[in-house]
């Protein structure tokens, strides 16, 4: 064979085998990027690729509502309810720092359409371990193209492992949202709500930072938090800021490791925060509500049964669609419900925090809860 024939073989070789990986990438489509229907196989990469693929689903639809947050906000916030302003999308992902949810505001702000903001805050939001979860994960909102992972060999394995078949440990709906019930799967295999709750608040809050730092990089949290903040002043967008109803035993947790105290002035700075920017655009602060109270809805029953589903909670940490619509409702103007969530400002916080101290008290045994999940006996 001569060399002109040897080199137009390899050439096309490689283009054969670099359009088989096209091909087998675009009609597997493992993470849900192209939207063929080739297969009806979970995505069992998905959640894997989340933070990437909503960058482009958020470009795609240029939504003018947007939820932030972390995996609480993706299992409890439904794009579709009536509190949101259509389109709309759950731009929240997991373990999300306040410096992710910021990126994120920023890129779906640049989409042109954002109008409605729902910020669901969370402490480890603003204390984090890393203040990114992904490297390189600036390079998201760098002129995104879906197409270019048509060639990706990391792309054509999960293909590959698509097609393999796996356990889908995360499944999410177009809208961004978590889908509702899947979860149980996990619980059921973990021994139920109890076993999840115990085995996960042990470690859930262990060596996080407590000073509004990430860890890693030694940068402070607030001013992402307040980037968001003011970008709504000046872009006429409308924010709610809520702090989560999940189940109280979570508080609990983060006691243990970090301090009760800690948490409840984090809820005054927030409140602080926003009052401060408000007052340097001369407006009126933007609403913030806490549902992370003491009330029927957070002190849901856990069943000892491990075959009985709890209706609210998943495990102490996340909360399913059915409270989040219900904050959502609230949020929303609705008549029922009238007692759960508590609007905050300057002139009621201190107040409200002492509150919460006292229901505390009335609603949970610490020393009880302590010797359950982390097996310190009685002194």
């Amino acid at each position: 064979m001569s060399s002109k024939k040897f080199i137009a073989f390899v050439g096309l070789l490689a283009f054969l085998i670099v359009g088989f990986v096209g091909v087998v990438n675009y009609v597997v489509d493992p993470y849900g990027l192209y939207g063929t229907k080739f297969f009806n196989l979970p995505k069992i990469k998905q959640s894997e690729k989340i933070r990437l693929i909503k960058v482009f689903k958020t470009q795609a639809l240029k939504p003018v509502s947007i939820s932030l947050g972390t995996s609480r906000t993706e299992y409890g916030y439904d794009p579709t309810h009536q509190y949101f302003i259509k389109p709309s999308y759950n731009l929240a992902v997991s373990s999300a720092s306040m410096y992710e949810a910021r990126l994120n505001f920023e890129w779906a702000l640049k989409q042109g359409n954002l109008k409605k903001v729902l910020l669901v805050v969370d402490y480890i939001m603003f204390n984090k371990p890393n203040q990114k979860n992904v490297a390189d994960f600036e390079t998201y909102f760098d002129n995104p193209n879906i197409y270019k992972y048509l060639l990706s060999l990391d792309s054509f394995k999960d293909a590959i492992l698509t097609l393999k078949g796996g356990e889908n440990t995360s499944i999410y709906l177009a809208n961004g949202q978590k889908e509702h019930n899947h979860n149980w799967q996990k619980i059921a295999k973990n021994g139920g709500h109890l076993a999840t709750m115990q085995k996960d608040e042990k470690n859930y809050y262990k060596n996080y930072p407590t000073n509004y730092t990430y860890k890693d990089t030694k940068k402070l949290s607030f001013p992402d938090f307040e980037n968001i903040v003011s970008h709504c002043y000046e872009n006429n967008i409308e924010l709610d800021i809520i702090f989560g109803p999940s189940h109280i035993r979570q508080w609990e947790a983060l006691n243990y490791y970090l301090g009760y105290e800690k948490w409840l002035q984090w809820k005054k700075d927030v409140v602080f925060s926003v009052g401060n920017i408000a007052q340097k655009y001369h407006k009126k602060p933007f609403k913030i509500v806490d549902f992370s109270v003491y009330h029927s809805f957070t002190t849901e029953i856990v069943p000892t049964d491990p075959k009985s589903q709890m209706k609210y909670h998943w495990e102490a940490s996340h909360y399913k669609n059915e409270l989040g619509s219900i904050v959502l409702d609230r949020l929303n103007g609705g008549k029922e419900n009238l007692d759960f969530g508590v609007e905050l400002n300057l002139q009621n916080i201190d107040n409200h925090l002492e509150k919460l101290k006292q229901d505390r008290i009335k609603c949970i045994n610490v020393e009880k809860y302590q010797e359950e999940v982390f097996l310190i006996p009685n002194l």
